[in-house]
């Protein structure tokens, strides 16, 4: 695995420190990992933090897992010098998605973990193979799993069906030039729906190596309105020789 490009781009450029999305990549070990951190909740920052944070540690999710990153979260914050509202709202809990890439070279294949509407996808050069977890751009409208600070919410990680709705294993045998885009929702969904409408950028995307160029697409985006104002966030990895 080796990086090529990540970045970030707040939804207001005004408070680039109030972005909600986390990232994090080990070359080392192999694994990358996104969140995006719900605005709605009491401290999703935090949250959005500690599940990529904790998936670079070990990325076998079951419930201990869950329960000690929640565990990690909780353990922030004093409740007596909260306010009421506050207190409610962190009772209520924060969520957020969570998209995990584990490399195995030994296999020759990608494994990508995805919980909420953080998007995979998988280019062979410039060209699109697939992507997860949606596959079209109006999958975006669905109100999406995700992990939340109140385990009340995290039932979905004990079904059965789990793993088959939520992981899947790419092959990178005999593939050339295979590169891994991984991107929050707001761009996730303006990539989709711009290659359905027979103007995929999959190559821009591709060829981004700084954060102007990133903010440029971005802004331009948001401009026309065919973009969500949200935080963004991309990141570009390649693999094999």
């Amino acid at each position: 695995m080796r990086k090529q490009f990540c970045g970030q781009v707040p939804k207001d450029p005004n408070y680039p420190e109030e972005i909600e999305d986390a990232l994090q990549i080990d070359t080392i070990t192999a694994r990358a990992a996104i969140s995006d951190g719900a605005s709605e909740s009491f401290d999703s920052k935090t949250w959005a933090q500690l599940l990529v944070k904790a998936f670079l540690r070990s990325p076998g999710l079951n419930s201990k897992w869950l329960s000690d990153v929640v565990r990690h979260y909780n353990g922030r914050y004093d409740l007596s010098t909260l306010s009421w509202s506050k207190c409610a709202a962190f009772e209520r809990g924060s969520f957020a998605s969570l998209l995990g890439v584990e490399e195995s070279s030994a296999h020759k294949d990608i494994e990508i973990l995805s919980v909420g509407d953080s998007l995979a996808v998988l280019l062979v050069g410039v060209n699109f193979v697939d992507s997860f977890p949606y596959k079209n751009f109006l999958q975006f409208q669905n109100r999406p799993e995700l992990f939340c600070t109140n385990p009340a919410h995290n039932g979905f990680l004990s079904a059965p069906d789990f793993f088959s709705r939520h992981q899947r294993t790419w092959s990178l045998d005999s593939v050339e030039k295979p590169r891994l885009l991984c991107m929050t929702d707001a761009l996730g969904e303006w990539a989709l729906k711009m290659a359905h409408e027979g103007n995929p950028q999959w190559e821009t995307l591709s060829s981004i190596t700084d954060m102007s160029q990133l903010e440029k697409i971005v802004i331009r985006e948001r401009e026309q309105r065919r973009m969500r104002v949200d935080d963004v966030t991309l990141v570009s990895l390649t693999f094999g020789e």
